[in-house]
């Protein structure tokens, strides 16, 4: 008789088999158990991690602020500055004193322009002193604007203060003295301090002229009425102990006009 085939031994599994409980069987019927065993029970260590600080959707959030915060820093300060210029910003830092006798004469000379007769030529010079003060003591307070008022070496003349029309926040008005015209002021540029600290020229934002025309023409309702300037000669400006350039204290601005 032939030989039976002799059957051939079974193949072990190629594959690693996982029990429950971290318990691995190797081919072969090794076994591997992750953990520390007791008895016939599976130690598994477990390990916790704990954020310490701030998550990084918070860090994100920060980051994001304070770049956000930096651009609105820096289109403040040079927003205000270009548009209303750093030299009208600049004049309000030197010191002028406002003084209730300098208002008074500034206002017997308005009244003197206006009570002469149509037609009548005149000629009326006025300090820096004398329109600042009179702004602050005495029209200001009429039409809600508590401010000072400053000559620029541009041939112009700037108000800032604190004004009722805008939520009692500082504004400066930057204006251009017209001849031949019913309204002696002409608005030429303004800014509002959003940010207000106390002598600081950060945190100017620039307004468009019609957000302070009511304003202006509150001003011209009261100074620039009753006549029509001719002429306009502003004072000689120098070098300021404070930095910038300031007319000399008694130098006066001289307006040439008729009556009207």
């Amino acid at each position: 008789m032939s030989e039976q085939p002799t059957p051939s031994e079974p193949h072990e599994p190629s594959v690693t088999q996982n029990a429950s409980g971290g318990v691995t069987v190797q081919p072969g019927g090794d076994t591997h158990v992750g953990g520390d065993v007791v008895g016939r029970d599976k130690i598994q260590a477990t390990t916790t991690v704990t954020n310490v600080g701030m998550t990084p959707e918070a860090v994100r959030r920060l980051v994001l602020s304070v770049g956000v915060l930096v651009f609105v820093t820096a289109f403040c300060f040079f927003s205000g500055g270009i548009v209303v210029g750093f030299a009208a910003l600049q004049a309000f830092a030197r010191p002028l004193p406002s003084t209730m006798t300098a208002a008074q004469e500034f206002l017997a000379g308005l009244n003197e322009v206006q009570a002469l007769p149509p037609g009548q030529a005149f000629r009326w010079p006025y300090t820096e002193n004398e329109l600042s003060s009179y702004l602050r003591f005495i029209l200001g307070p009429q039409i809600g604007f508590d401010a000072r008022a400053r000559f620029l070496s541009s041939d112009e003349v700037a108000f800032q203060g604190t004004w009722s029309g805008m939520l009692g926040l500082p504004v400066t008005v930057v204006t251009r003295m017209e001849t031949d015209s019913p309204q002696l002021y002409h608005t030429v540029s303004a800014a509002l301090q959003i940010l207000p600290l106390p002598n600081s020229n950060f945190g100017w934002v620039a307004l468009p002229a019609s957000a302070v025309q009511p304003l202006v023409d509150a001003i011209n309702q009261n100074i620039g009425q009753g006549y029509i300037a001719k002429a306009i000669d502003f004072p000689s400006f120098e070098a300021a102990a404070s930095g910038g350039l300031a007319p000399p204290l008694q130098a006066p601005l001289r307006i040439v006009g008729i009556s009207d």
